[in-house]
């Protein structure tokens, strides 16, 4: 009987938990049937939400501890650009080493600016943005930026799905069965109560940056890879590439029916149908990111009044009821 429940409670779990993309996927098929009907356009999403997906992770422990940080766009295109430019000299363990140890240090460096000058992450991480962006700008005139052939296998299949499968193995194993772990969610939960059991928040919050760092710097192999083309931007344009994987994110830590680390998954597809959606309905770019932050609020609304909105439901025939007598 245990057995059965058990086996009913999870079918019940997966079922909340795919809900949102696949009501989402089915609207977009009758919208436009043409388009979604088919496999290869759920591979083709899919793929695309990859690259979300590790930006996001990356940022889902900062985020559980409170941490909000727009420099993860800026932080991305300085290291693919060192990460290019080592590969010209050193192949494709240059590019790898690159991107990954510039990562690291430029996540650390902004971890040690919100600890040392003990700013707020939002601020700390629009500084970084514009610190970081500009850098990009101008390294990007001392040498030519060429995507080649060897270092693009990160971004295609199958070297996606496997640096994919490969970083979410250590994210949901450091997330879910570490001490840091335990200890990111108890800050995020009530940081007061967590420093007087003696968790030492500062240290463990720069912590959520280096190691968000390494993980954006697999991220970012990937996407060199899929983008196949790096480019500086300027005036905080690259706070785009932070914000998409960052709604991910917040979906996922609302989505009570699995696991944070899957609930970026399932975030981040169901923002890559929405975006695709908008654009083969031929919706103005300029709105799309208007009626993506309405689908944030409506979905983060409905999960933190859930309670509410179905107490509601049930006793308005109640209501009625007593009304008519």
């Amino acid at each position: 009987m245990k057995d059965k429940i058990d086996v009913k409670a999870v079918c019940t779990r997966v079922a909340y938990t795919l809900a949102l993309p696949v009501l989402l996927y089915a609207a977009m098929c009758v919208l436009r049937p043409g388009v979604y009907l088919n496999f290869n356009a759920v591979v083709t999403l899919f793929k695309q939400s990859l690259i979300y997906t590790l930006v996001g992770w990356s940022m889902v422990f900062g985020m559980s501890c409170g941490l909000f940080d727009f420099s993860v766009g800026a932080r991305y295109l300085v290291a693919a650009l060192f990460g290019i430019h080592m590969s010209q000299y050193f192949g494709v363990v240059g590019f790898v080493l690159g991107v990954l140890l510039s990562s690291l240090l430029l996540a650390a460096l902004t971890g040690a600016i919100f600890a040392g000058l003990k700013i707020p992450s939002i601020i700390t991480g629009f500084a970084a943005l514009l610190i970081f962006e500009s850098a990009a700008a101008i390294y990007q005139t001392k040498f030519s930026v060429i995507v080649t052939e060897n270092i693009s296998v990160f971004g295609r299949s199958p070297g996606i799905y496997v640096m994919t499968a490969i970083t979410f193995v250590v994210v949901y194993i450091l997330f879910n069965r570490t001490k840091f772990g335990y200890q990111i969610k108890a800050i995020g939960g009530n940081e007061k109560v967590a420093r007087s059991m003696g968790i030492k928040a500062v240290q463990l919050k720069v912590l959520t940056y280096v190691i968000g760092g390494l993980i954006l710097g697999l991220a970012a192999l990937c996407k060199v890879g899929f983008d196949q083309s790096v480019r500086a931007m300027t005036n905080m344009a690259s706070m785009s590439a932070a914000f998409t994987p960052m709604m991910a994110v917040m979906i996922g830590l609302y989505l009570g029916s699995c696991n944070p680390v899957v609930g970026v998954i399932v975030g981040s597809f169901s923002i890559s149908v929405v975006s695709s959606g908008l654009v083969a309905l031929g919706i103005n770019y300029r709105l799309q990111n208007v009626f993506i932050g309405v689908f944030l609020v409506i979905f983060i609304g409905y999960k933190m009044n859930a309670r509410r909105i179905r107490a509601l439901f049930r006793r308005k025939p109640g209501h009625q009821k007593v009304q008519s007598a």
